[in-house]
């Protein structure tokens, strides 16, 4: 089933971890799918397949400018993935969680920003996301 998602949507490398979090972030859609809406910043919180809130967008750029492209370009499932790919290249390393980081760490970095592992409101999502991998 993977392969075939991956075929149709031109990404050939999706991984496991990030096939599930598209399924938990979105149910497999594409387009401009809005998170929560903020009121306090009058926004919507994320944007896209993926959810990417606009400081994990300024994140991934920050640390790979190769990315480019805008903030709505995050409604497009292989530009959130380049940026998820960064963010967490960036954020969900050993050196950070001093030991070799696993889908479980992902998944707490990806709901819960760089200090993600160390927030308990992380570990429900995260649960989540392992539950979707099995």
């Amino acid at each position: 089933m993977i392969a075939l998602i991956c075929t149709v949507i031109g990404l050939t490398d999706l991984t496991k971890y990030e096939d599930a979090t598209w399924l938990v972030e979105s149910s497999r859609k594409e387009g401009m799918i809005w998170g929560d809406w903020c009121p306090r910043k009058e926004e919507f919180r994320s944007l896209g397949p993926l959810q990417v809130s606009k400081a994990c967008h300024h994140d991934a750029l920050k640390f790979d400018p190769s990315i480019g492209g805008t903030y709505l370009d995050c409604q497009h499932l292989d530009y959130s993935i380049k940026v998820m790919r960064a963010y967490l290249a960036r954020y969900c390393t050993e050196r950070r969680l001093g030991r070799k980081p696993t889908n479980f760490d992902r998944a707490r970095i990806w709901v819960g920003g760089p200090r993600g592992p160390w927030r308990e409101s992380s570990i429900p999502y995260a649960k989540k996301i392992i539950g979707a991998i099995k």
